[in-house]
């Protein structure tokens, strides 16, 4: 399925396998998160413009770098404001990690000894044993 004979709407969360091209800046289907298994394809002119389009969306969940230059990509994912970043591949979790999302993607952590945070209350009680 292509952007030609599928419109960018609500109806695409409970589609099959989808690839959208041609998909233009500030799109809804590229600001939004598509619970399926969904994927816009973008172009951009250079990689300032990838990293300021990625960035300029309302969530931050997950994204994904790919390339064959391992300076790049740890450059490019120090930049992009998003919960996890994975470099030449997407949808591996490994429960040693922190998993969660910055903006609008929820708040905590799960895996890890981070998601304990969120379950914890830490208490500082001092006495003055002069008193």
């Amino acid at each position: 399925m292509t952007s030609r004979s599928a419109p960018w709407s609500r109806r695409l969360t409970s589609t099959g396998p989808t690839v959208l091209v041609d998909v233009p800046e500030g799109a809804e289907v590229a600001r939004e998160e598509i619970f399926g298994p969904v994927i816009t394809v973008e172009t951009f002119a250079d990689e300032e413009e990838a990293v300021r389009r990625a960035n300029d969306v309302p969530l931050g969940l997950s994204a994904s770098v790919w390339t064959e230059n391992a300076r790049r990509s740890h450059d490019i994912a120090a930049r992009l404001d998003f919960g996890t970043v994975r470099v030449n591949s997407h949808l591996v979790r490994a429960g040693e990690v922190p998993w969660g999302g910055f903006k609008g993607s929820g708040y905590g952590r799960d895996l890890s000894i981070y998601a304990l945070d969120d379950h914890s209350r830490t208490k500082h009680v001092m006495h003055n044993h002069g008193r």
